[in-house]
């Protein structure tokens, strides 16, 4: 038989105590235990009338419980697995589309799943971790209190569907893929054979459980074949190589993204592979860059087998083989499971090495989308399935994927639906019509993008849009970039062409002006100011709502930018920070009239959007957060950044000169802003300390503190050069001298005129130097991601910052001087390098 109960059931009989779900601190759960629990759970779910044809929802934080209720649901009914991460009026959507009749929702986590299946008549089960049970074992609760011992579910046919997806489509409405038993089992069995798994072979699984990949290549396949699979609470950079180390994995399958992250990581700290269990690791959901590839290879030591899979076809169509067989970089390999060709537009086969649609048929391939009868017509050729993909098959039968005749957006392996992001921004009463199409990202492949015309009379900027989209979608479908535009591209026939305006975006220099926030200005001021800004980044012209920072200004640029604003408006004391507070024409107007008074110290929100945990970042020796404000934009709409000012930068008294009152300070901003953690705290430079000062606060009263980021750490008196503890006082000749080495002529004029002569500068940094050097830190077990300048001490940390720095994870040494470190040309690799730090932080993982 081909379905999911009997694939358990006969692993259990040839393998009864061997392994089969691992997860965290947990005793392994075996084959026997899992058809037990599977068995149980699809009687309880029968004894409370769930038929074999019923859609259950399945709403579950990643992790070993995630995989045994997809196995036990889909055991007794069709399992429908959601993203935890979406929001109401998405969960609204997918419940009424699948008609669901009951939804398993995790017991901890927090969703709105439980208010939108009440309201729609659906009926909710808890599922609630077993406490000192094996991995993956869970109770429902829920379900009707009736013997089930007795009781036994109907066993699913081979034909009869046990999984159902939403993959995005090119229409706003998302299509139903029905996957049977049969096409699962297949499928799991194609990449088990592919991949040569065996009973001692264990799969290390970071993918989500609610798609196809994690779901076929790592669980199905993983049991097929009688191996164990370990599954992670996710993806982390940071967690990664202490779950290689504890569980001992022989393989992992992910994304791009999540590879480049782990090598990445591998490159810069040697160690953490050494005496690891890997005999290959494997790539799909995106296209693999060849230099990942290889240097995954250099790194491990093992064969990088990359395979081409899509939801529509139980996940694996193509798979480069293992060794000693050939495998072709930048090539998907040969087909492993369905059969392979390549259409013309007629749907006539073509011959080896001629470019058309990838077309794919067989047994693990599904049977139509449901309830699309003229999506079917479009996606089927007689009995081959149009992927949608363009491609060529060379002689030896290998695939090359030459890129997508449709318009979905693949943002690193997170599929997202052009048309299901116009819906939600159109909603928004300013937004007259809207485009989302795919821009080219160096590290996600593509990432998501929109085109707005507003109505008249309406005025809505960026964050806006994007804090009014992050409420109602996932965030990795929020674009990143909005351009307010005249008109949209339309053909001849009036039809929206997504891809002319992802072309024109691709060319880069169009983004300024041409089309991003192109609103010309409206009054002389603007008109005057938006002189300045082209004048500075050098642009031909620049609209009104163009961000200054996400067009390449750093802030050197800004300096000279407030410096000329001053001048225009006759406003002398015009702080600096105003670029960073109104960094766009329209804003710095409303800045000008306020003659910079809304700028103190404190937590400045240099990014307040995005549904991440806010980093807090501790300012440097000369106590501004200017700089930091082309950092802030590189990290994403998705990612809030407020950075931490000191006091008397505006010409009134001098910031405290002990790290402790500096703290003190800070942390009553920083509860303003986030009144419970967990938290997440940086700094830079003598910044550090602060930082460091602040999470061993916030962990005394109780708080959680999740990551440290640290860039180029100066830590009390492992910066101290020998001085004696609170006597330091810098030459200001020393002072003004840095000062000309970090800003251009025009910026150090700035800082003078500001506080009266080069003394002011002084006054300023003096404090900060000597509560930098009369610091005296404990040692805090913070895990740490560390950022280091080549010409930083070496780009090494100190001894002393190595005892106070008790877990570090991450220590990367990013291109740049310490002196430039977030202009442009060097914040763009710190900003990628922290990404990884900051990506996929779950700070509700307990773990963390």
């Amino acid at each position: 038989m081909t379905s999911i109960p009997a694939l358990i059931s006969d692993a259990a009989r040839r393998e009864p105590d061997g392994q089969a779900v691992l997860g965290s601190g947990q005793a392994a759960l075996v084959f026997s235990e899992l058809q037990a629990l599977t068995e149980r759970t699809a009687s309880a779910l029968y004894a409370s009338r769930v038929e074999t044809g019923d859609r259950v929802g399945l709403v579950v934080e990643n992790g070993p419980e995630a995989a045994t209720a997809f196995l036990a649901v889909s055991a007794a009914a069709v399992c429908a697995p959601l993203n935890p991460a979406y929001r109401e009026a998405e969960l609204d959507f997918y419940l009424r589309d699948l008609g669901a009749r009951f939804v398993i929702v995790s017991a901890e986590l927090d969703s709105p799943v439980r208010i939108v299946a009440t309201a729609l008549g659906i009926r909710v089960l808890e599922l609630r971790r077993e406490r000192g049970t094996p991995a993956g074992v869970f109770a429902l609760d829920g379900v009707d209190t009736v013997e089930t011992n007795a009781i036994s579910a109907p066993i699913p046919g081979d034909d009869d569907v046990a999984l159902v997806l939403h993959t995005s489509g090119t229409t706003a409405r998302p299509k139903i893929v029905p996957l049977t038993h049969r096409n699962l089992c297949l499928s799991a069995r194609s990449v088990a054979g592919t991949l040569r798994l065996a009973s001692d072979d264990r799969c290390l699984n970071v993918m989500p459980l609610f798609h196809i990949h994690g779901l076929v290549a790592a669980l199905l396949a993983s049991l097929s074949a009688g191996a164990s699979v370990a599954c992670a609470p996710g993806f982390h950079p940071l967690r990664f190589f202490e779950r290689l180390s504890e569980h001992e994995p022989t393989w992992y399958t992910a994304v791009p993204t999540m590879h480049q992250a782990v090598l990445e990581r591998a490159s810069d700290e040697p160690g953490l592979v050494r005496g690891h269990r890997l005999r290959f690791v494997r790539s799909s959901s995106a296209s693999l860059p060849i230099p990942v590839l290889e240097g995954l290879e250099r790194v491990f030591d093992v064969p990088v087998i990359e395979a081409y899979g899509m939801t529509e076809a139980a996940h694996q169509i193509a798979s480069n083989p293992l060794p000693p067989d050939l495998r072709k970089p930048g090539s998907v390999g040969r087909a492993a499971g369905p059969e392979l060709a390549v259409l013309d537009p007629s749907g006539t086969p073509l011959a080896r090495g001629e470019v058309g649609e990838v077309a794919i048929r067989g047994e693990s391939v599904f049977g139509g989308y449901e309830g699309a009868a003229e999506a079917n017509a479009a996606a089927f050729v007689g009995t081959w399935f149009r992927t949608g993909d363009e491609g060529t098959i060379d002689d030896d039968g290998y695939l090359t994927l030459r890129g997508r005749l449709k318009e979905i957006i693949n943002r690193g392996g997170e599929k997202v639906g052009p048309l299901e992001v116009d819906v939600v921004l159109a909603e928004h009463p300013a937004v007259a019509q809207v485009v989302t199409f795919a821009v080219p990202d160096p590290r996600l492949g593509e990432e998501v993008a929109a085109a707005v015309v507003l109505r008249p009379g309406h005025e809505v900027g960026e964050r806006d849009l994007q804090d009014f989209a992050v409420q109602r979608l996932a965030p990795f479908k929020v674009p990143r970039t909005i351009l307010f535009v005249d008109e949209v591209p339309k053909g001849p026939t009036g039809k929206i062409q997504r891809r002319a305006l992802a072309e024109r975006l691709a060319l880069g220099p169009l983004t300024p002006g041409d089309a991003a926030g192109d609103l010309r200005p409206r009054t002389a001021l603007e008109n005057e100011l938006e002189k300045i800004w082209s004048d500075v980044l050098g642009l031909p012209r620049v609209g009104v709502r163009d961000d200054f920072f996400a067009l390449g200004g750093d802030s050197i640029l800004g300096a000279e930018a407030i410096a000329r604003i001053r001048d225009l408006v006759g406003q002398p004391d015009l702080p600096l920070i105003s670029i960073a507070r109104a960094p766009t024409v329209e804003t710095m107007v409303a800045e000008v009239e306020l003659g910079g008074n809304g700028v103190s110290s404190g937590a400045v929100a240099l990014s307040s959007g995005g549904s991440r945990p806010p980093l807090f970042f501790v300012h440097g020796l000369d106590g501004d957060v200017v700089g930091f404000a082309a950092l802030a934009r590189r990290l994403g709409a998705d990612q809030p950044f407020y950075g931490l000012r000191a006091r008397g930068l505006d010409g009134e008294g001098e910031p405290p000169d002990r790290v402790e009152e500096l703290a003190a300070e800070y942390l009553l901003d920083i509860r303003r802003v986030q009144p419970v953690g967990p938290y997440v705290l940086g700094g830079f430079c003598m910044g550090a300390g602060v930082a460091v000062e602040l999470t061993q606060r916030l962990t005394d009263a109780g708080e959680l503190v999740a990551l440290l980021v640290l860039v180029d750490p100066r830590i009390g008196s492992a910066s101290a050069r020998g001085s004696e503890p609170g006597r330091a006082r810098p030459d200001w000749r020393q002072v003004v001298s840095a000062a000309r080495r970090w800003f251009p002529p025009r910026r150090t004029e700035i800082a003078e005129s500001s506080t009266g002569s080069p003394a002011g500068i002084t006054r300023q940094i003096e404090p900060l130097a000597r509560a930098r050097d009369a610091y005296r830190p404990s040692p805090v077990d913070t895990p740490t991601a560390v950022f280091l300048s080549p010409n930083h001490r070496g780009g090494v940390l100190s001894e002393e910052e190595r005892f106070v720095l008790c877990n570090v994870v991450m220590c990367v040494q990013v291109e740049g001087s310490h002196g430039r470190r977030f202009h442009v040309g060097a914040v763009e690799e710190l900003a990628s390098a922290m990404q990884g730090a900051l990506w996929d932080l779950d700070i509700r993982d307990s773990e963390t």
